[in-house]
């Protein structure tokens, strides 16, 4: 239960919020927060997080790092409280789950209350925080997070939650961030010589140049030619705290990442499922078969008897039909005209379920070739304007396991509405 704790005022140079501390359950544990939302209002503003170093609280952090002056009141600020002994659980791979699961609920519920835009969702940490920032940003990686704004935090795998690719690159798909380091920083684990180590992995993962361009405040440097923004900010005499300059360099990059605010499209199966999708199929499926591919190296075989469904969920997480307008992929058939049929789910909620026949190209599936499948969400036959977090293809005949049909999919993925020009006219408007 969402619980009302503390209301407040707080007044910053351009901008007045509205400070309350909230409750919420997730994982099984009661977890709080500092919640500042603008008074001039909330809808459609981004949502940070900026969580507290070790020992530390969210209002601790609130006091040492002044977004919301520098924001001056166009955005809506979170300062989570750590679940136990005022750390984060940085350093298990059960704490980064539940941290992971934690800001998917809190952006809901904030989406739901107070409609802040859950395409613009930034992080920023302070050392066990900062390292926190980093691991969501990398296991929900963008667009799911769109920048983060790190303060001495470390970055490092655990369980294999990431790897080091040949480049010295990290093979998640971490947003644009910037690193704000003191160069007298001899702290074990988060020493300056970390924070330059961070900097090349990030360098090196969105394919920067070595050039740089002056980023105000100064010292501060974005990288040139990066597939994503990086940031650097080496303080000079600076140990390991907060710069005061922080709140201002960080808003700065955050604000610089809003520039296109439609979103990207966002894949969901290419070799392997990204971008934060799971697995959540029933029947025999397997996501690394190597025969028959469309394009890469693998596509999922799906086996299906007794309705049985191939299952791509996104939980916690929902994925809007007005930002993502169209669901897209290609299918192969074993003996053709295969029969399945398609929906939309959150939880235990069926949305939509229809023929996936009428969306594939040339009106049924094909033996032994693939064919797209383009799905618009809002129109006939689907008719659906809401959220979800799953996409099921699932087997229309309740055939027996001795004669299951066969298919390969590959190449999934969720067009962006920038990227269908008559998308607006889906809901019916002109």
């Amino acid at each position: 239960m969402n619980t009302l704790l503390l209301f407040a005022a707080a007044t910053f140079a351009g901008g007045d919020y509205q400070v309350t501390t909230r409750n919420i359950q997730s994982s099984g544990q009661a977890r709080s927060f500092v919640l500042a939302t603008p008074t001039s209002g909330a809808t459609g503003k981004p949502l940070v997080f900026a969580l507290h170093g070790d020992n530390g609280t969210g209002a601790g952090m609130r006091a040492s790092l002044p977004l919301e002056a520098a924001a001056a009141g166009a955005a809506v600020f979170v300062y989570p409280n750590a679940a136990s002994n005022n750390t984060f659980e940085y350093f298990s791979a059960i704490g980064r789950s539940r941290e992971v699961q934690f800001v998917r609920d809190v952006v809901n519920l904030l989406q739901a209350e107070i409609n802040i835009d859950r395409n613009r969702v930034f992080l920023s940490g302070f050392s066990g925080g900062g390292t926190m920032a980093n691991i969501l940003g990398c296991r929900m990686g963008f667009p799911e997070i769109r920048g983060l704004a790190v303060n001495a935090g470390s970055l490092y795998p655990i369980d294999g939650d990431f790897t080091y690719t040949g480049n010295g690159g990290v093979s998640c798909a971490m947003p644009a961030t910037m690193l704000l380091w003191g160069e007298s920083d001899n702290t074990p684990n988060v020493s300056y010589a970390t924070g330059v180590s961070i900097r090349n992995n990030l360098t090196a993962t969105h394919t920067c140049s070595a050039a740089t361009a002056a980023f105000s405040p100064t010292p501060c440097v974005t990288y040139n030619g990066c597939q994503r923004d990086v940031g650097w900010c080496s303080v000079p005499g600076l140990g390991h705290s907060i710069w005061n300059q922080a709140a201002s360099a960080s808003w700065a990059f955050f604000n610089r990442q809003s520039g296109g605010l439609a979103p990207v499209n966002q894949e969901i199966y290419v070799d392997s499922l990204t971008n934060g999708w799971e697995n959540f199929s029933w029947g025999v499926v397997d996501f690394a078969n190597t025969s028959a591919p469309h394009a890469g190296n693998t596509a999922i075989r799906f086996s299906a008897h007794s309705f049985q469904g191939l299952s791509f969920a996104k939980p916690g997480a929902a994925i809007s039909a007005a930002q993502f307008p169209e669901i897209r992929f290609y299918i192969r058939g074993s003996a053709g005209g295969e029969n399945f049929n398609v929906s939309l789910q959150t939880g235990s909620t069926l949305h939509t379920n229809v023929p996936l026949a009428q969306f594939v190209a040339g009106g049924s599936v094909a033996a032994g070739s693939y064919r797209e499948v383009r799905i618009r969400i809002a129109q006939a036959p689907m008719n659906y304007t809401g959220s979800f977090e799953r996409i099921n293809i699932q087997d229309a005949t309740g055939a027996s396991a001795g004669a299951p049909q066969v298919v390969f999919v590959d190449t999934v993925a969720l067009i962006a509405a920038a990227d269908l020009p008559d998308a607006l006219f889906a809901s019916g408007f002109e």
